[in-house]
């Protein structure tokens, strides 16, 4: 059972008593006793319901029951602790009243004196009773503030394990895209130095064997060992090529374009000392040039506003390339602004997007400024295989 239902059956609890005590020790002909009594559960059950967020009507709902209370001990033999139960519960319960150790005394001194009268040993009973119930109302709050707490901090505790796991996933998809690039990159600096030394020697060589070739006419025998040796270096040249082809990666010619868009990143990354990282899917198509020049002026904007504006310390870009549309994600973890007002950098984000049929969004959050934008593949008639 949470605490909110205790604290409701305790209260509907404690006024049923309130009933059965008024029936049973009220004087029966005083309509204006019960009256009051009417106004006393009114006055409660709107504290309770309604002015449970505000502080002065709280502080004034009390002071009229301390009222009402008082003017019923004059009509009902005995004040019983049911009539104070309702108040004790609300002030122990209740965020908006901060000196609730007062209140709670005030109250427990109250039934005190208007029920030393009637008997000095039953007032004692009663205050000491509520002192008790008083105790208990504050180590049961104070226990579900603290199952609260735990609860919020477990929240957290998940939330950030949600976001360490997507940032693990990005980091992990990051690494991937950056391996690939730099293996293809790799493989394809390797096979244009092999076609430029290797390759160059050996059709050098071939030349200058034709030329001996000739020159060694009038000996047959060195002719024809000649001729075998142009004919080896052509093999040689040929198995040379085959290998070039095999090491030149035909992915490399998709990622081409994008290798002078990580020039930009590593350059402001150096200028800058912000950590930009960027994640390319691995489906990627070829860019035209027009897809490439307005790609490349996006990501050059964002950069360039997040100096400008955002203070942020960390980029990530995200480049997805779809079947149909390329989308384009550009989050920084800088500062947020409330109202979004489209400068020119952002206008011409939006105007580059357009001119590619595509569309560009831009949000701040908490977590930072994003620019989602995307455009598709085949753009303007123009259909890149």
């Amino acid at each position: 059972m949470n605490n909110y239902k205790l604290i409701t059956i305790s209260r509907y609890l404690s006024l049923f008593m309130i009933f059965i005590d008024y029936f049973i020790n009220i004087n029966l002909s005083s309509s204006y006793s019960f009256f009051l009594i009417l106004i006393f559960i009114i006055n409660n059950q709107i504290r309770y319901f309604n002015l449970y967020d505000k502080k002065i009507f709280i502080h004034i709902s009390l002071i009229i029951e301390f009222i009402l209370i008082y003017i019923l001990s004059n009509y009902i033999d005995k004040i019983n602790v049911f009539f104070f139960i309702p108040m004790i519960l609300d002030i122990t319960n209740s965020k908006k009243i901060y000196n609730k150790y007062i209140y709670l005394i005030i109250a427990i001194i109250f039934s005190l004196i208007i029920n030393i009268d009637y008997s000095l040993l039953s007032a004692f009973e009663y205050s000491f009773f509520l002192l008790v119930i008083s105790i208990l109302c504050i180590y049961i709050h104070n226990e579900s503030l603290s199952k609260l707490n735990s609860q919020k901090i477990y929240n957290q505790l998940r939330i950030s394990e949600d976001k360490l796991k997507k940032a693990n996933s990005d980091l992990e998809i990051y690494i991937d895209s950056l391996e690939e690039l730099t293996i293809l990159k790799e493989r394809n600096r390797i096979s244009r130095e092999i076609h430029d030394s290797v390759g160059h020697a050996l059709s050098t060589t071939i030349i200058q064997l034709s030329a001996i070739e000739k020159l060694v006419s009038y000996d047959k025998d060195l002719k024809e060992l000649v001729c075998e040796l142009r004919e080896f270096v052509k093999m040689s040249l040929k198995e040379v090529r085959n290998a070039i082809n095999t090491l030149k990666p035909k992915e490399y010619e998709k990622y081409e374009n994008l290798f002078k868009i990580k020039e930009l990143i590593n350059n402001f990354s150096k200028m800058t000392n912000i950590d930009v990282k960027m994640t390319v899917s691995k489906n990627t198509w070829k860019l035209s040039s027009i897809q490439l020049t307005s790609l490349y002026r996006v990501i050059q904007e964002a950069l360039s506003n997040c100096i400008k504006h955002s203070n942020a310390t960390k980029i990530q870009i995200f480049l997805n390339f779809n079947n149909d549309n390329l989308v384009i994600n550009i989050k920084d973890n800088g500062t947020t602004c409330k109202n979004i007002i489209k400068g020119n950098g952002l206008k011409s984000i939006t105007e580059r997007m357009n001119e590619l049929n595509g569309l560009a969004r831009f949000n701040s959050s908490n977590d930072g400024f994003l620019i989602h934008a995307s455009f598709p593949k085949n753009t303007r008639g123009e259909f890149i295989e």
